[in-house]
């Protein structure tokens, strides 16, 4: 009895020992207790859109007004009562058309008696001039009649040019903005009489900067968009070569057709004058983000899906868009998810639906 005891012992202690080792040698040959490897992190997602540069002008914009190309204040050359108006205030005159006539008074006597001088006076010089050629008079006579005749020319051109400023007319055609005088005022030289408006052609006047002025050229092209609506193009005819010394800045203006005279003065406008070109990327404002170092820039996607942050070159923008130079011609622009990735990582990109369609 004791016997098969102790063999029953001895077999339960070998069947423990027989699983303990079968235990370690599957675990030294990894079939067999082996815990399962980490899964790989996913990728963070992230959307872009694929943007070519595109040319774009390097502009300088400016505020300015605009104003009439021409602009005269008519002002009387003799005295007397206006007796006749000719035109309104704000109507359009023709070069030449009467605006005030002035009371002639006593001018038409002396015109008459300033011809009549003259024709006495070339008598006397005629007559003088064949006694002279027979010998009958001295040639200091003949002298004396010619320069009395001279005299009486001059003073009957004077008296008919002052007939001639009593009639008050447009010197071109325009808009008669202001006229003073009435039917009864009495004008002395040097009155005003009216201001004359030409609007056929307008003007955008603008002072620009002493580090820009060397970039404008007279004959360069520009634009200019008004408050009241609307865009119109011109040329510049007119660059200072004097700054303003309370300033520091010069005077452009930009000459723009008004046939329609739709364009008054006075109205302001926003000045644009295109001084270069370069390749840019018209983008969001919504892209642009900041690194590490509070740079503003956008994030891009390059080769092996990384991430790579590039400082933003601002050329031009608005509240839709920006134009950022610097980036690749070609260049995939992370426009959702950019702030959730950092320089280097990589991602997994997707194409921004644009329009209806992959940008």
């Amino acid at each position: 009895m004791r016997m098969s005891s102790w063999w029953f012992s001895l077999g339960v202690v070998a069947a423990v020992a027989a699983w303990m080792a079968s235990g370690i040698i599957g675990h030294r040959d990894g079939t067999a207790g082996a815990a399962p490897a980490p899964a790989a992190a996913p990728l963070t997602k992230v959307r872009v859109v694929e943007l070519a540069a595109e040319v774009k002008p390097i502009e300088i914009i400016v505020q300015g007004r605009t104003a009439a190309a021409r602009k005269v204040e008519i002002k009387a050359e003799t005295i007397g009562k206006v007796i006749e108006i000719g035109a309104d205030r704000g109507a359009r005159v023709k070069k030449g058309q009467l605006i005030v006539r002035l009371a002639t008074d006593d001018r038409q006597a002396r015109l008459e008696e300033a011809q009549a001088l003259v024709r006495q006076r070339q008598l006397d010089f005629e007559g003088g001039k064949q006694l002279a050629e027979k010998g009958y008079r001295p040639e200091i006579k003949l002298a004396e009649a010619r320069t009395a005749l001279e005299s009486a020319k001059a003073m009957l051109a004077r008296i008919e040019l002052d007939m001639q400023r009593t009639l008050i007319r447009a010197p071109f055609e325009g808009v008669l903005e202001l006229r003073p005088v009435e039917v009864g005022d009495y004008v002395r030289e040097g009155n005003s009489i009216a201001t004359v408006v030409d609007l056929t052609a307008a003007v955008v006047m603008a002072q620009i900067s002493e580090r820009e002025v060397g970039q404008i050229r007279v004959g360069q092209t520009g634009s200019a968009r008004l408050v009241t609506g609307g865009t119109v193009e011109g040329v510049i005819r007119y660059v200072s070569a004097v700054s303003d010394p309370a300033t520091r800045t010069f005077r452009v203006e930009l000459e723009v057709p008004n046939a329609d005279g739709r364009i008054v003065e006075g109205v302001t406008a926003e000045l644009k004058l295109p001084v270069a070109q370069t390749f840019a990327h018209a983008l969001p404002p919504s892209v642009l983000t900041l690194d590490d170092l509070g740079r503003i820039g956008v994030k891009l996607v390059v080769e092996g899906d990384k991430v790579a942050f590039v400082p933003a070159q601002v050329i031009a923008g608005d509240a839709e868009r920006v134009w950022l130079g610097g980036l690749p011609k070609t260049a995939r622009v992370i426009a959702v998810g950019q702030e959730f990735v950092r320089d280097g990582e990589r991602v997994s990109p997707q194409l921004l639906l644009v329009g209806g369609r992959k940008s």
